[in-house]
């Protein structure tokens, strides 16, 4: 490594105090899906002022922002960097002075630290532009949380080409590593999505005569019950995989003496590859409609797959490390060899170019716990946003320079 480290770390350390004036200002303004009309203002208001960086102000249906930064030279590579930008339905219960002022809607997630970083990055690299040839994209993307924005920008605003980006990188704050910290995932990042919703139709009838009825509780029942085994018995045990029932609604509680004509109940699906996911859908919809046909009921079935995992490249997850360690510490940067079977439409991306999603520890270091993502009381660590924006600025200038080159020829495009 060049002393280009040294400017870069310097530069991340003089922008601190705004990184955490901004990253508040977004917390107490957070908004759902696709419609972050002020989360947009604050974002536009602060990269207007970074010199040499071109705007693209209504990316992803209007929501989104796209910021072109060019080098000295157009002769490098082109870099793009990625954040969300969306918040979630959740009550804040924190005190702190910069409380979300939107009732019922909380940034529980992080992405307003993620806005931020993308952002310090590109005041980083507009400081040491006469340093790094080529391009670099910052990409403000809404509708994360709900699966979207990600395809708007590829397949609409074209983000990908014009210049062709060559690699790509984003990173998502996480309570359970220490903040100091960057956690690098081998393999997934992310998993494979999957939902369900299977409704068992049976024949009601009056509950002292169960004889007389198809009773539809006692059929997802059962199948609830042989779940496990379409996990272990049908699919690989490498593989890693999730199938959760999270609810099931049947009846009328005011009613006790029915059995209902019918039972719904659905959940979620996590694995690695589409093809593990698509083996799930398959066993489950055979084994619904088995235990349908030993009781005499009938079913609908609505088996959703939602895109692939998103896979990090294998080259550059180690150079990822390597650079992360240069600022923030040899020790502190590390790999992940779990699978991590969240879900993250990054895979727009990931699956076009090479790529690594990395995880950035906001856990205040001594503190034995912090709350999870999705959760009222979750904070975000601020003073990881300067050494956060300084890796994101490494990335780019060593992508941009030739230095980091990922496996190319195993991506789509």
């Amino acid at each position: 490594m060049d002393d280009i480290i040294g400017k870069i770390k310097e530069a991340a350390k003089e922008i601190e105090p705004e990184l955490i004036r901004i990253r508040r200002k977004l917390h107490q303004y957070p908004e759902l899906g696709m419609k972050v009309e002020k989360t947009h203002e604050i974002i536009y208001n602060e990269l207007k002022n970074i010199p040499n960086l071109e705007l693209v102000e209504n990316a992803a249906g209007g929501a989104g922002i796209i910021g072109v930064m060019r080098g000295s030279s157009e002769k490098g590579r082109t870099v793009l960097l990625r954040a969300d930008i969306d918040a979630l339905p959740i009550e804040e219960k924190s005190d702190v002075e910069y409380a979300s002022k939107n009732p019922g809607c909380m940034h529980a997630c992080g992405h307003d630290g993620h806005a931020t970083w993308l952002i310090g990055a590109a005041m980083i690299l507009s400081k040491i532009r006469k340093e790094w040839s080529g391009c670099v994209k910052f990409v403000f993307q809404p509708g994360e949380e709900v699966g979207q924005g990600a395809d708007l920008l590829v397949y609409e605003d074209k983000v990908l080409e014009n210049p062709k980006v060559d690699m790509a990188f984003a990173a998502h704050g996480w309570p359970s590593i220490e903040s100091g910290e960057i956690g690098i995932a081998r393999r997934y990042a992310f998993g494979c999505v999957g939902g369900f919703q299977i409704q068992i139709n049976g024949r009601g009838g009056h509950a002292s005569w169960p004889e007389k009825v198809i009773d539809p509780i006692t059929v997802a029942n059962e199948i609830y019950q042989h779940i496990p085994s379409i996990l272990t018995k049908k699919i690989s045990g490498v593989e890693s995989k999730v199938l959760s029932v999270t609810y099931m609604q049947a009846g009328d509680s005011k009613i006790r003496n029915i059995i209902p004509e019918s039972c719904i109940f659905g959940g979620t699906m996590r694995t690695s590859k589409r093809e593990v996911m698509e083996q799930m859908a398959e066993e489950l919809e055979k084994e619904v409609k088995s235990v349908c046909q030993v009781y005499g009921a009938s079913y609908d079935a609505n088996i959703q797959i939602h895109g692939d995992g998103v896979e990090n490249d294998g080259v550059l997850v180690e150079e990822v490390k390597k650079i992360s360690s240069e600022i923030i510490g040899k020790k502190k940067a590390f790999i992940i060899e779990e699978n991590n079977l969240g879900g993250e439409n990054f895979v727009e991306f990931s699956s076009r170019v090479p790529s690594v999603y990395f995880f950035v520890g906001i856990k205040p270091q001594g503190q034995l716990d912090a709350p999870g993502l999705h959760s009222p009381d979750f904070a975000f660590d601020d003073s990881v946003l300067a050494d956060t924006s300084a890796v994101f600025s490494a990335l780019a200038y060593y992508g941009c320079k030739g230095e980091m080159r990922g496996q190319e020829k195993k991506w789509k495009r």
